[in-house]
């Protein structure tokens, strides 16, 4: 998903350095190449944020506005397994034909199976795949349209190589280590129900554990909260809940029916000490309503739907407007967890909230679900 248009999959990372000043001379070092070159070995390299076949690396094509824009673009060719399954039968029957045997040695179907796959190869469209990013140098701050685990480190093994440094993605241990300078490990867990048994640790659970304390922020406490410069923000859960157990391997509660908030099987699952592993989102300002799917434990935004913009503006400026609303996403999201994060690490006023916790899990209303 691009950063121009429809919704957004991405993970929010700081710059742990600036940028170097020849920094769009060193991405161009690392340059997609011709699609001529391309065979059956994976060839990365940089290409523009217009799109996918733009190889020019310069200010011109990498700025959108304020905004550095391109693509860590993979491109491969590859013969369908179909396809070379039949070539090299028909070549195979052919040299059996001509030989007068029933069979081949293994050394011949090598041979036929490396001359069909070098022959059908040059036919072969190359396939292409990007994981865009959009790089905000005032805030130092790269968004990086990726999700998942391994489009990250494919990227940031190209950034290091290009730019000699890593973007580090704000997964919650990183908020919690590098924005507030305290070690991951020393953040109390919480306990939400009466009857869940006591956690040992948040240690790699912190967004599990923010995520259901908005759950409980919306209906106890409003899910109202004040972000400096930018008012007054609210924030609303919504299914399809993903409830899961601390530690490896345990079982997961998935609730998309009916009223997932209200229902019985939420109300259960947090009762024994189950949390949000993921869930729908929507944070609201005014009029302006940003939607997401929020991965609790590596904090990756899925298909973000940002709010309404002007249909009138240019293609700049539009891109602009909507980098600058996820920015506003970025600093509310941040600010939310700050109010989590002084709960959690306060003893007295974590203590004197664990009975409203139970209270809320045991007062869910599965009643009004059905």
């Amino acid at each position: 998903m691009a950063f121009d248009r429809g919704p957004i999959s991405f993970t929010m990372c700081t710059l742990s350095k600036e940028l170097p000043d020849d920094a769009i001379e060193k991405f161009a070092e690392k340059k997609g190449y011709s699609l001529d070159t391309v065979l059956d070995e994976p060839q990365v390299g940089w290409v523009s944020g217009r799109h996918l076949l733009d190889t020019q690396i310069n200010e011109e094509t990498l700025y959108a506005g304020a905004y550095l824009h391109l693509f860590h673009r993979c491109a491969l060719r590859k013969v369908p397994t179909s396809l070379l399954k039949a070539e090299i039968r028909i070549e195979e029957l052919a040299l059996m034909q001509s030989m007068n045997s029933q069979t081949i040695s293994r050394k011949q179907k090598k041979e036929i199976k490396e001359d069909v796959t070098d022959r059908l190869l040059k036919n072969m469209p190359p396939s292409l795949s990007g994981i865009p990013c959009v790089i905000d140098k005032v805030n130092e701050t790269l968004y990086l349209g990726a999700a998942s685990k391994s489009q990250i480190d494919q990227f940031l093994l190209l950034f290091y190589e290009s730019i000699g440094f890593e973007p580090v993605p704000l997964t919650p241990e990183i908020i919690v280590d590098l924005l507030h300078k305290t070690k991951p490990d020393s953040i109390p867990a919480v306990k939400f129900s009466r009857n869940a048994p006591n956690p040992e640790s948040s240690d790699d659970l912190i967004g599990r554990d923010f995520a259901t304390w908005i759950w409980y922020f919306q209906e106890i406490e409003n899910g109202t909260f004040e972000v400096d410069n930018l008012g007054e923000f609210s924030i609303m859960i919504d299914g399809p809940l993903v409830l899961a157990a601390d530690g490896n391997g345990a079982l997961e509660v998935v609730v998309k029916k009916g009223l997932p908030t209200i229902s019985a099987e939420a109300k259960a699952a947090l009762s024994v000490g189950k949390k949000i592993r993921q869930a729908k989102f929507t944070l609201v300002r005014n009029d302006e309503i940003w939607s997401f799917t929020l991965d609790a434990d590596s904090f990756a935004f899925r298909s973000m739907t940002l709010p309404v913009i002007d249909a009138q503006l240019d293609l700049v400026s539009h891109f602009e407007e909507r980098i600058r609303l996820l920015d506003i996403f970025r600093r509310a999201f941040l600010q939310l967890f700050d109010h989590y994060f002084t709960l959690v690490t306060d003893s007295k006023k974590l203590q004197d909230k664990s009975e409203s916790f139970y209270n809320w899990v045991e007062s869910i209303d599965t009643e009004s679900a059905n």
